[in-house]
């Protein structure tokens, strides 16, 4: 077997790295043609999502997908994705994002992308947490400042912040967003168990209770609805960090008041929060104080008023028909709990949250298959196209990509190799801890395969004692070959033939080739011509002589003449 050398290894090794996840995943799509992957558009079973991603297809869009780090949507394309960063839509993701990944989202809806992010049990508030990072740092800014005081209305959260002409200030109230993480159960608006309620768009109509109707921006999402509501599976809410007045702490001058930072249900305002502001209202009277209303406006869809948390998910889960309200966990909302909220940004960028991904999965929007008959009874089909049409307006023909990679990928799917290897390319590549890294290490795993000069180097007597166990003769040779210099070479070979005929036969005069053969060929008549013998050791003296460059082969061809010459007279 041939010897594979320290050089051919480290390219099989590379080879193999670069190959793997191509061949692996190209191999598990043959074998494995069935993706079972919850919310995966490549899931065709009652749990994906590929019924939500042909729905897109229809109205003009282009599919895309990430499938592995989300820092990806950075290097896109604005053009290529029809214009204002397209959209990006994360359904039900399972695998954590990194800081990196969440502040890419964040910046690609910023810069005009339109995001959903439907998440149930917490995964998604890796993003918003960067987002609420946002939030709290300009809730304790100055409103004024950042021109949201003093403008006479609301501004284009439905925020009214005017301070009337006074020198005061009114910090922003929301200083977060985050996914409860809690199972949400509705007693009073359900299909067969409390975990799969029955969401309702806010309305004036819906007597005793204090919906509002929504801000103009959000009309659309419901529009068209046949009033059945739409129909979830194992839900959670939406809730936000909110600042508001501490009641027992109100200070003659509004800019010392002291504010409490507490999570609510987005939607549910507390009784001490209003009471608050009453109070700060009375003591501050022409002062317009921040209308909360504004976690109204954002909202599309309700729980029913007699909803409430369930923390205990394992023990629901495993008997949804038997459950109870526990109303110490944030219990019987006054308006219901909102399960869906929508966020503009100025460049015409949304982040749109849903915390039940189950509203868009396969077996309550495909309409048309007769296995899936919740599909037909419920609003989730209207809703589903309502959402589509909302983030296709005004970019006919955008790229709508689907996050593939952090979903609950299953080992044997062909996904999740590709994944894995991306994201680790993603970390090396961009991470700051390990790219400052990636250059160096890069050149010197490098220098192994960069060209050497072919100058040979002075060969010192220091460096062949650093070889021991060999002849100085061979690691002569071996210098000599390493640098090609094969004429250097076969200068050596013969020099040693010549001195083992000097020391065999005493010439009295100089070995010249003519001399050589003839000594040879009259001690050995039977294994060497004349001519032969004449004609090879006037060229080999003439490559010596002139230091003429010869190739690989014709050294190795003089190389074993000498050699077996050398073996018969020893």
């Amino acid at each position: 077997m041939a010897e594979i050398n320290r050089t051919t290894s480290a390219l099989i090794i590379l080879a193999i790295f670069i190959s793997y996840p191509f061949a692996s995943a190209s191999m598990l799509g043959f074998l494995f043609t069935n993706n079972t992957t919850h919310f995966s558009i490549y899931n065709t079973s009652w749990n994906g999502a590929s019924t939500f991603k042909d729905l897109f297809v229809e109205e003009g869009a282009e599919i895309s997908t990430i499938v592995g780090s989300s820092n990806v949507l950075n290097r896109l394309n604005q053009t290529e994705l029809g214009g204002n960063q397209g959209s990006l839509i994360i359904l039900g993701p399972s695998v954590h994002y990194d800081f990196s990944e969440s502040l890419a989202i964040l910046m690609y809806a910023i810069n005009g992308g339109r995001v959903i992010i439907a998440d149930d049990f917490g995964t998604g508030n890796d993003i918003l947490s960067v987002l609420s990072i946002f939030l709290g740092f300009i809730s304790q800014l100055d409103m004024s400042s950042m021109g949201f005081g003093d403008t006479g209305g609301t501004n284009p959260l439905g925020m009214n912040t005017s301070t009337s002409g006074q020198n005061t200030s009114i910090p922003f109230p929301i200083a977060g967003i985050a996914f409860n993480g809690s199972l949400l159960a509705d007693q009073g608006s359900y299909d067969g168990t409390p975990l799969t309620p029955i969401f309702q768009s806010p309305s004036t109509s819906q007597e005793g209770t204090t919906y509002k109707m929504p801000a103009p921006w959000v009309t659309d999402f419901t529009t068209g609805l046949s009033g059945t509501g739409v129909i979830g599976n194992f839900a959670s809410i939406i809730t936000m960090k909110v600042r508001y007045p501490d009641p027992n702490n109100t200070q003659s001058n509004l800019n010392d008041t002291e504010y409490i930072t507490k999570w609510v249900p987005m939607g549910e305002f507390p009784a001490s929060a209003s009471s608050a502001y009453d109070s700060l209202g009375e003591q501050f009277p022409g002062v317009e104080l921040p209308d909360m209303s504004i976690s109204l406006q954002i909202a599309v869809l309700y729980s029913s008023t007699e909803a409430w948390m369930e923390s205990d998910i394992s023990g629901a889960k495993a008997d949804v028909n038997n459950i109870e309200p526990n109303l110490n966990e944030w219990g019987n909302p006054n308006i219901g709990f909102p399960v869906f909220v929508y966020f503009p940004f100025p460049l015409g960028g949304q982040i749109i949250l849903c915390s039940d991904p189950s509203i868009f999965i396969n077996q309550y929007i495909d309409s048309d298959n007769a296995d899936y008959p919740l599909a037909s009874r419920y609003d989730n089909r209207a809703f589903a196209d309502n959402v589509i049409r909302i983030m296709m307006k005004e970019r006919p023909g955008q790229t709508i990509i689907f996050d593939e990679g952090h979903l609950a990928n299953n080992p044997l799917t062909p996904i999740f190799p590709l994944s894995l290897y991306l994201k680790f390319l993603d970390m090396i590549t961009m991470f700051p801890l390990f790219a400052i890294f990636l250059v160096p290490i890069a050149l010197i795993l490098s220098r192994r395969f960069i060209p050497r000069k072919t100058q040979a180097k002075p060969l010192l007597l220091t460096r062949v004692e650093r070889y021991y166990g060999r002849s100085f003769f061979a690691v002569k040779m071996r210098w000599f070959l390493e640098y090609r210099q094969y004429s250097r070479g076969l200068e050596l070979i013969f020099r040693r033939l010549k001195r083992n005929i000097i020391k065999r036969y005493s010439p009295e005069e100089d070995l010249t080739p003519d001399v050589i053969a003839t000594y040879l060929i009259n001690e050995f008549p039977e294994n060497f011509s004349y001519k032969n013998l004449a004609e090879n050791f006037t060229l080999i003296e003439n490559i010596i002589d002139t230091r003429s460059l010869i190739t690989e082969e014709e050294f190795l061809d003089h190389y074993f003449f000498l050699k077996n010459i050398g073996s018969i007279i020893s």
